[in-house]
């Protein structure tokens, strides 16, 4: 793990070549100390991780640097969600919820679209799919659901070393979903 970290000059240095790639540059923050450091670099919107749903004093600490949140529901059950979502809302945030299944790989069968329409409806907020199977599939599937916010990730080679290279696609994958989300905004915008 250790030769994994980042510096927070290599933070920094990440945020601003997304920016000048044209990415918007997200991190999740997993403790107080991160969002100190992403916030110092300028981050445009906050990912809970599934682990952090429930960490109030995270969730503060982002709400009071500004931004959305865009939160992922993983580890949390209907009444924990329920909470959360009271939380935010009482507090005048903006934000997402994210399907996630919290395995590393996800099984397909275990992806989890189907509460994708029920959280829109429970919660009438933007609806996402933080997606774990290192496949383009559940994406394409969750397009077609009118999910609005996807999360993948991605990996230059399947053959890496790292924990998210089994969950990650391809970036000839990630083009692939690339050209099919702009192929069904492209459908939406001449029904």
């Amino acid at each position: 793990w250790k030769r994994m970290e980042f510096k927070p000059e290599q933070w920094a240095g990440l945020a601003e070549h997304a920016k000048e790639k044209g990415l918007v540059f997200l991190s999740s923050a997993f403790s107080i100390e991160a969002v100190n450091l992403l916030s110092d670099i300028g981050m445009p919107a906050w990912k809970v991780g599934s682990g952090e749903t429930l960490s109030s004093h995270i969730l503060d600490a982002m709400l009071a640097s500004g931004g959305p949140i865009l939160l992922s529901t993983g580890m949390s059950s209907w009444t924990e969600l329920d909470n959360t979502v009271a939380g935010l809302s009482d507090k005048g945030a903006d934000y997402a919820i994210m399907q996630c299944t919290s395995k590393y790989p996800t099984k397909l069968k275990e992806v989890g679209l189907n509460v994708l329409e029920e959280f829109g409806q429970r919660y009438a907020c933007p609806v996402g799919l933080s997606d774990h199977s290192g496949t383009p599939f559940p994406a394409l599937a969750a397009m077609a659901r009118n999910c609005h916010i996807l999360e993948l990730h991605v990996t230059f080679d399947k053959r890496m070393f790292g924990p998210d290279v089994p969950s990650s696609l391809p970036f000839e994958e990630l083009a692939f979903v690339v050209r099919a989300r702009n192929a069904f905004a492209k459908m939406k915008a001449n029904p």
